[in-house]
């Protein structure tokens, strides 16, 4: 069962419990932080739309073995806070990685299934994105590969995701990853795989 409008907006507003990554006690915060009230007024059936706050592009090699892990250096192109009214220029075959602006706050009891607007796919810019796990905390990164014919435009602040979640039914276990955060690569560095 994916939560309606209503439950969303509730968690938007009241808040959940999540644990501090810091202190390990748990924390009162959004579900999701921060939404335009547009953003809010404009939930659809059972999604939020989640915005483009950065463009990364992996200009390094990787290696992902079973006890170390190494993903790509990255560049950053462009950010919201530098530049709020920025246009990046996708050109064909470019592939990058794209992070939100807002940050989710997932409880031990939700999950979450994001997906790329549309208006992306109809340009040949399908999103690859992942589940969220119960106690992620953070700004969501997603990768793209542009798979059309010709250079599109982007502007910071678009709508690119659509997040849905769903209650978990029994016990999860939290997420205990790397990634927490607004963490984008490893940028070269090796770590141990969770």
């Amino acid at each position: 069962m994916v939560l309606g409008a209503d439950k969303i907006i509730g968690m938007i507003k009241g808040g959940v419990d999540v644990e501090d990554p810091i202190s390990h006690g748990m924390v009162t915060k959004p579900l999701i932080e921060p939404l335009a009230t547009d953003q809010v007024e404009g939930i659809e059936g059972t999604t939020v739309d989640l915005r483009l706050g950065a463009v990364f592009r992996p200009i390094g090699g990787a290696r992902l073995m079973r006890d170390i892990r190494i993903t790509p250096e990255i560049e950053k192109l462009m950010d919201i806070e530098e530049q709020p009214d920025g246009v990046y220029t996708i050109e064909p075959g470019e592939y990058l990685l794209f992070q939100t602006i807002e940050q989710v706050n997932l409880p031990r009891d939700l999950f979450a299934y994001i997906r790329p607007r549309t208006s992306l796919i109809r340009c040949g810019i399908p999103l690859e994105t992942a589940f969220i796990s119960p106690n992620y905390q953070g700004r969501l990164t997603v990768g793209m590969k542009h798979q059309g014919h010709h250079p599109v435009e982007i502007q910071m602040g678009f709508r690119i995701l659509c997040i849905a979640f769903l209650p978990i039914d029994g016990q999860a276990v939290p997420y205990r990853g790397v990634w927490q955060g607004d963490r984008v690569s490893t940028n070269g560095q090796a770590e141990r795989p969770f």
